[in-house]
């Protein structure tokens, strides 16, 4: 088997939902999705994204760059073809965007080879498990009480098992109100979690993070900023607060040097920015060798299936108006039931876009050098 053409398509899809947090206003998320075709009639289709920058640069990496590298190539040897790929990238950089524009060849790759042995991606990765519990996660800083509320009331009318706030508003106690509201509604069965997305320095962290400790919460999520290795480590050793962080690290080295450090509870490594399903599976090893448990950031479709292979995984992400079933742009929406989420059992990963229904969010990249970003927050 060969592959025989890469192409890439970028698309603009807003959330269903206002996402706001203690850092980011998010219009719409970007959307890579590549395929890759074969000479035996197979093809696979992988993606990255972003939340509103670099896009574009992503799809030119893939279809000008990594294109000409793969042709000819078998689509089945996928650690040859990584290894190599991101010995190329590397070059212009470590992570970041070249790491996605690897996630979304890596994926498409692994679709291709379960594919071809025509078994789910899950089966092909051994079935730990045929279900994952979920938690409702919200982008949702910006809501009142009331809002925030009836957000997670529906979380769990959903079912899921724990739900997720952001806080980071500028005065302390109006994330204690928020945390104390939500904390009554969802009683003690279920876990809280909450996320300050970079938002503090380690001062005023230790400060506010004092504040939380009767809450009783699952784990607090980057307090610090991401290359703030030393900084989480100390304030592991300062509060009893599990720590959870992964979605702004992007190679399985920066993982290593968490864990190494003792800076880290649960590792959230998000399978397109870490360069696709074969990083996120060595990450998951290396994290279960420190006895650490995955609970990845975002793309609850394709993370599923990974969940379901590993034997640390802790809870799967269900971020609110974010996923692709709630933007209706699937041939077959993720199953939730329960609190609990199941692979898709088609041959390959799964995720089968309806091209119809994504059409109308496609984006000519020429196009973006218009937009006005002067507002961005």
């Amino acid at each position: 088997m060969k592959i025989i053409d890469v192409a890439s398509r970028l698309h603009h899809i807003p959330p269903t939902v206002s996402w706001e947090d203690a850092t980011h206003r998010v219009a719409s998320l970007e959307f890579i999705i590549t395929r890759v075709t074969t000479d035996a009639g197979i093809a696979g289709e992988g993606f990255a994204y972003t939340t509103g920058i670099g896009g574009s640069a992503i799809l030119a990496l893939i279809d000008d760059y990594c294109r000409t590298m793969l042709v000819g190539q078998d689509p089945r040897q996928i650690e040859r073809l990584w290894s190599f790929l991101y010995g190329q990238l590397h070059r212009s950089g470590t992570g970041g965007i070249n790491s996605l524009a690897l996630g979304a060849i890596d994926i498409a790759l692994w679709d291709i080879t379960a594919k071809s042995y025509n078994v789910p991606l899950h089966r092909l990765l051994g079935a730990r498990r045929d279900s994952i519990a979920t938690y409702g996660s919200g982008i949702d800083l910006f809501l009142d009480s009331d809002a925030l509320l009836s957000q997670v009331d529906g979380f769990l009318a959903q079912g899921h098992k724990a739900v997720k706030v952001k806080i980071g508003r500028d005065n302390s106690e109006e994330d204690i109100d928020r945390i104390t509201a939500v904390k009554k509604l969802v009683g003690s069965k279920r876990r809280l979690f909450v996320d300050a997305n970079q938002r503090w320095n380690v001062a005023d962290c230790m400060s506010r993070l004092q504040k939380l400790a009767p809450f009783e919460l699952g784990w607090i999520e980057e307090p610090l900023h991401a290359e703030n290795i030393r900084g989480h480590a100390d304030l592991r050793q300062f509060v009893s607060l599990p720590i959870a962080v992964g979605e702004s690290l992007y190679t399985r080295h920066q993982f290593a040097d968490y864990l190494q450090a003792n800076a880290v509870d649960f590792v959230q490594a998000d399978v397109c920015r870490v360069g696709g399903i074969s990083e996120w599976l060595k990450i998951a090893s290396l994290s279960a060798s420190f006895h650490r448990t995955m609970a990845p950031h975002y793309m609850s479709e394709l993370s599923v299936a990974l969940m379901c292979a590993i034997d640390n995984a802790e809870i799967l992400e269900c971020v609110h108006g974010g996923s692709f079933s709630e933007m209706g742009v699937l041939q077959t929406e993720l199953r939730l039931e329960n609190g609990m989420a199941f692979p898709f059992e088609t041959p390959g990963h799964g995720v089968r876009f309806d091209d119809e229904k994504l059409e109308r969010f496609a984006v000519d990249p020429a196009a973006l050098r218009t937009r006005n970003m002067q507002s961005a927050k």
